[in-house]
């Protein structure tokens, strides 16, 4: 008969085992302790290769959904057609990730076709190119973005949430309430409730989740907390392209401790019939 000690050894083995294969399994969103360990925000491109990144996956026992930039042609993205979107989906088939893309400009979808779309585990968008008066895309993420009037800039900027969550057809917001480098010293007074419950109300009514962003340390915690009210799903992201960054989702964690969320309230790829590119019209 084993000892108590035995028997937590072999509960421990047989828990790592468990752990292990979730780790490898394509559909499933494997957690330790109650805790995700997924990270959905993972860039491949010029620093990081599919292989290497599997390889950290694997090193840090999180699982990784790679992302391609894709939208319109002639803005440089690595997926801009039907036929590229079929080979990146094509090239993570069979291997211990979620195939995902991160939709780029307000006219992503005039690029693919839905059926395509459909193939990748999830579609992720950002409003760090939100578009200026005169519909050119901004980089909000430079060291030298500047805007003459913060109250301003931040309504557009809400109302740009709103419309990447209601309008189009994804399954997270990547970096919600991110602020350029000169703003982000007033995140708490720009950043205000009313504006809060405007994206985390659209949230809700689309079904999309809001990624806890390891990179930026963004959304706040107040700001989590009033999303976790409101029924919101999240998702980890580390928002890297580096070995070194990959798999960050500490920030995630923390939040997700603090607020004491639940398995449920974490953002699981939608069943193939179900995806938002096939049920939002």
């Amino acid at each position: 008969m084993l000892n108590r000690r035995q028997m937590l050894k072999v509960s421990a083995v047989g828990a790592l085992s468990v752990f292990a294969e979730s780790l490898n399994a394509d559909d499933v969103v494997p957690s330790e302790h109650g805790i995700p360990r997924v990270d959905y925000h993972v860039h491949i491109g010029d620093e990081i290769s599919v292989a290497q990144a599997i390889k950290v996956s694997q090193e840090r026992g999180i699982k990784f959904g790679l992302l391609q930039h894709a939208g319109a042609r002639g803005h440089g993205y690595a997926v801009s057609n039907d036929e590229e979107l079929m080979a990146w989906i094509g090239s993570l088939q069979g291997k211990a990730v979620f195939k995902g893309i991160e939709a780029e400009g307000t006219d992503w979808r005039s690029a693919f076709s839905t059926t395509v779309l459909a193939q990748a585990d999830y579609i992720q968008s950002d409003p760090l190119g939100m578009p200026d008066e005169t519909g050119a895309p901004m980089q909000l993420w430079r060291p030298d973005f500047r805007c003459d009037d913060p109250q301003k800039f931040m309504d557009r900027y809400v109302d740009f949430h709103v419309q990447l969550i209601s309008a189009e057809p994804i399954d997270i917001l990547a970096v919600p309430t991110f602020l350029p480098d000169n703003l982000r010293a007033n995140y708490a007074q720009l950043w205000t409730e009313a504006r809060m419950q405007k994206v985390i109300d659209a949230a809700v009514k689309f079904n999309v989740a809001l990624e806890m962003d390891s990179r930026f340390r963004v959304p706040s915690l107040r700001f989590l907390q009033i999303a976790k009210a409101a029924g919101v799903k999240f998702s980890f992201g580390s928002n890297y392209q580096t070995t070194q960054g990959i798999g960050d989702i500490q920030y995630g964690v923390n939040m997700y401790k603090q607020l004491g969320l639940t398995l449920n309230r974490f953002f699981h790829p939608a069943a193939a019939t179900k995806k938002p590119v096939l049920v939002r019209r």
